[in-house]
């Protein structure tokens, strides 16, 4: 049996991606798998052995803690190694480099991109840490065996190298096919509340439409990125006197976002057009497909190409509130529609954007560079 060591250094144990779908893949296949990961806030019941650590708060201690994720990896004794943060790829480095093992780096983002989007990060050293970033990246790359990405849009970086595209689609386990009747009145917005994501304009065009259709609700799934923003989203809501209509539940566990989404009639995804957001692909547009939903999403060319290959809903400029407006109140008032989007989003979940058909690509990919 071929033991696999999964690393992060920032997310969950339990993330959605790197637990619910890889770990339990190549366990289910298999493997081995031990995977190191932050100590979490909330324990829950796990079958993939754990070693955690305390997570990092800020950007020194992430990178501190690159040394002790070598020395913990390098007791596990795997046969390979997958790590999934950036500050990683020294440790990924240093793993082909000194115990001979093929290591997979897994691609979130476009990083470069994220780091010019990130408004916590001074202005005056965004570009030299961007250069700084794509520097280290492609001295790791001469080393690392596998690289693992999603869209085709953050896999022209990686064209040289080993690579596999593999999308972070919904488990089709947990979003089962089933009747529940929708709340027909009800959108959510799924994910992390931040401003680059629109939710000020969301908030805003939602305001608008509560004009034409007063019995509208939108539902808030996420932590709040600050207090700050937080406190902001709040004035806004408190100023345009929609409190009644606006709610918000903080971070649930990954198995049960599946009983939120599948109360909505719509899910709705703003993002702003920042640099990342016009390559990556959030998996909230699928599990959104997933729950039947209709979705209003951003007008990027690879959100619309997903939106108009599945039928399953409209896009917005994020940046205009009364165009959010105008979609909205429009899906509100055709419900019949609305249910039709809905159901051609889950068909096209079903036979094209669901996580079965990543696993394979995934497996595939673990037994070539094993094989090498």
């Amino acid at each position: 049996m071929k033991k696999v060591c999964v690393i992060t250094s920032i997310h969950s144990p339990f993330d959605g991606r790197i637990y619910h779908k890889q770990c339990k893949s190549l366990k289910r296949a298999g493997y081995d798998v031990v995977l190191i990961a932050p100590e979490p806030e909330v324990m829950e019941s796990n079958d993939i052995p754990l070693i955690t650590f305390k997570r990092p708060t800020s950007i020194k201690q992430r990178i501190m803690v690159i040394y002790r994720m070598y020395n913990l990896a390098k007791k596990t004794n795997a046969d390979i190694y997958h790590f999934h943060d950036p500050e990683l790829m020294i440790v990924g480095f240093m793993i082909e480099t000194f115990l001979k093992k093929p290591v997979i780096y897994d691609i979130h983002e476009h990083y470069p991109n994220t780091i010019m989007g990130r408004d916590y990060i001074p202005s005056a050293i965004k570009i030299p840490m961007k250069m700084a970033y794509i520097c280290v990246e492609k001295l790791a790359l001469l080393k690392i065996s596998g690289v693992i990405y999603t869209t085709d849009e953050i896999g022209k970086r990686y064209g040289r190298y080993n690579g596999c595209k593999i999308e972070n689609y919904p488990l089709k386990e947990m979003f089962p096919a089933r009747k529940r009747e929708k709340d027909p009145n009800q959108l959510i917005y799924l994910g992390g509340i931040t401003k680059i994501r629109g939710v000020l304009e969301l908030v805003e065009g939602f305001s608008l439409a509560l004009k034409e259709k007063p019995n509208a609700r939108l539902l808030f799934l996420g932590s709040f990125e600050s207090e700050a923003f937080e406190q902001e989203v709040h004035n806004q809501i408190a100023q345009k006197g929609i409190g009644e209509n606006v709610s918000f539940i903080s971070r649930v566990p990954y198995e049960q976002i599946s009983s939120y989404v599948d109360q909505s009639a719509i899910g709705i995804l703003p993002y702003l057009p920042y640099p990342n957001h016009l390559v990556a692909l959030p998996n909230k547009l699928f599990e959104y497909m997933a729950a039947n939903n209709a979705i209003i999403a951003s007008d990027f060319p690879h959100y619309a190409r997903v939106i108009t290959d599945s039928n399953g809903g409209m896009v917005i400029n994020p940046e205009d509130p009364k165009d959010i407006a105008a979609k909205i109140t429009q899906l509100l008032s055709i419900p019949e529609e609305t249910r039709e989007l809905g159901k051609n989003a889950r068909k096209a979940f079903e036979n094209k954007y669901n996580w079965s058909c990543e696993e394979k690509k995934l497996l595939g990919f673990y037994r070539s560079l094993l094989q090498r």
